[in-house]
């Protein structure tokens, strides 16, 4: 027992995440991060003169921020055991025998699609960052702040761990980034993008994921109520 609270602590110490509050992310180093997932669009189904339009908006978005994003694109293999079962259960109610055996087909047919490929789901992120000034005794290097994509590649500067931000702290910046973000969005909506804060339980799900890419994506975590604020 006692080795293995060893190993979840020392495992829990490589995660620059501190904790999820307002559908905002917190790491150790007292950084905030918020994050939007995007619609897509198929450049490909553009003119040259459309794809020309959106590249160069675009640029103009990204040279016109005074802070950095994170481009997240995110391959999950997507659970249909759900669908799979509704199937089942719709077929077992049918009274209609050329209707039944039409559903058996088709249940077969997908639950072989399934069985042989991958069924993927693929999303769009943008990570939002709102780093807080911090004096500190030690090196310049210990002001690099940690974001959505060290907390997977390990960075050293996430895992700077600070005192936990006050209630004060924490309202000042989740204003400033809430400003950030806000101005992210309307940006994108004039690319013709859709773009949407994820709240906590939607971040919990995907961190869920992220450290246990063996399973299927989940449908839904069940969560003390607290999480779904």
């Amino acid at each position: 027992m006692a080795q293995k609270t060893k190993e979840a602590l020392s495992s829990q110490s490589l995660i620059s995440l501190s904790q999820i509050k307002k559908g905002m992310i917190i790491l150790k180093n007292g950084a905030l991060r918020s994050v939007l997932e995007v619609s897509g669009i198929n450049l490909d189904l553009k003119s040259e003169d459309e794809q020309n339009a959106i590249l160069t908006s675009w640029r103009n978005l990204l040279n016109n921020l005074e802070f950095s994003l994170e481009i997240v694109i995110h391959s999950r293999r997507l659970n249909i055991n759900p669908y799979l079962n509704f199937l089942e259960e719709r077929i077992s109610q049918e009274q209609t025998e050329l209707l039944k055996l039409q559903g058996e087909d088709y249940y077969s047919f997908i639950k072989g699609l399934v069985t042989e490929n991958n069924i993927m789901r693929k999303k769009f992120y943008l990570v939002v960052p709102y780093d807080p000034v911090i004096i500190r005794p030690k090196t310049a290097l210990s002001q690099i702040a940690g974001s959505f994509k060290s907390m997977l590649n390990l960075s050293r500067g996430s895992f700077n761990v600070l005192n936990p931000l006050s209630n004060e702290e924490f309202n000042q910046y989740y204003q400033q980034l809430m400003i950030r973000r806000d101005n992210v969005i309307t940006n994108l909506y004039r690319l013709g993008l859709s773009a949407r804060p994820l709240e906590t339980k939607e971040l919990i799900e995907i961190f869920f994921n992220l450290y246990n890419p063996e399973t299927f994506e989940k449908e839904s975590l069940s969560l003390p109520e607290e999480f779904n604020k």
